[in-house]
């Protein structure tokens, strides 16, 4: 008995490594005309956000919400500066050594909001760096920068801002709760107690505070930590290629 079946050979062409490279997709952090960019384009949004507002309508109601808040938790404080001739010390505009330099990198005017706590015998002013808006400022230019739909930028933005803003508030809260608590349960001086209650102790907060807003604009649909990773992947991709010659 004869097979008269003919057997078709199914041939399988492996590529070549040349075509391997034509088919494989170009890396987004391979574009160094994409990547200089958006990176030239986010620290200028970042400096225009910081520099230009003097941010003063962002001082007041968080000076105004510590205020509350401290003296929700029996900490006495005033704040300043306070319209109240009998008080000339807390009508005293903010002190020079705080201002911080001329604009763009004023800190500090005579506008600007502070508290005074009796038991520490200080005055404790909510200057521009107090709003949170140097890293405020930073993430909401990479998201401006970062590849989502503009109703996804905006909502992240809002939620991201408001976000901010109740922070920052109860952050200051814990640090000038912090000093007073320093200062009158270890006698700490008030500049000793600051030092470890507020310049310390923000180093850490703010590390990871950093983390946690970046992770909640990217619930909001905006892959701020890709593009992050994409500056950093060019960066080493560079590294290893070389920066003479940009794609």
């Amino acid at each position: 008995m004869t097979n008269n079946d003919t057997t078709k050979e199914i041939t399988h062409e492996i590529p070549s490594s040349e075509e391997k490279d034509s088919t494989t997709p170009t890396k987004r952090y391979h574009n160094d005309k994409l990547m200089i960019s958006t990176l030239l384009i986010a620290t200028v949004i970042t400096f225009l956000i910081y520099t230009v507002p003097d941010w003063v309508f962002l001082e007041i109601p968080t000076r105004n919400i510590i205020h509350e808040l401290l003296t929700f938790m029996g900490i006495e404080n005033l704040p300043i500066p306070m319209i109240d001739p009998t008080l000339p010390h807390l009508a005293s505009p903010i002190p020079d050594f705080l201002r911080g330099g001329d604009f763009p990198f004023l800190e500090a005017t005579s506008q600007t909001p502070g508290i005074h706590i009796p038991s520490t015998n200080g005055d404790y002013w909510i200057v521009k760096a107090c709003t949170g808006m140097q890293a405020g400022g930073l993430l909401l230019a990479i998201i401006m920068i970062t590849e989502a739909t503009w109703k996804a930028k905006l909502q992240a933005g809002f939620v991201f801002f408001i976000a901010l803003f109740i922070g920052n508030t109860l952050r200051i809260t814990f640090h000038l709760w912090c000093v007073s608590f320093l200062v009158s349960q270890f006698n700490m001086n008030s500049e000793d107690a600051f030092y470890w209650a507020h310049d310390v102790s923000s180093k850490v907060i703010g590390f990871f505070g950093t983390i946690l807003f970046a992770l909640i604009i990217e619930r909001m649909g905006v892959p701020i930590i890709d593009q992050f990773a994409d500056w950093l992947d060019w960066i080493w991709w560079r590294l290893e290629k070389g920066f003479s010659i940009f794609t």
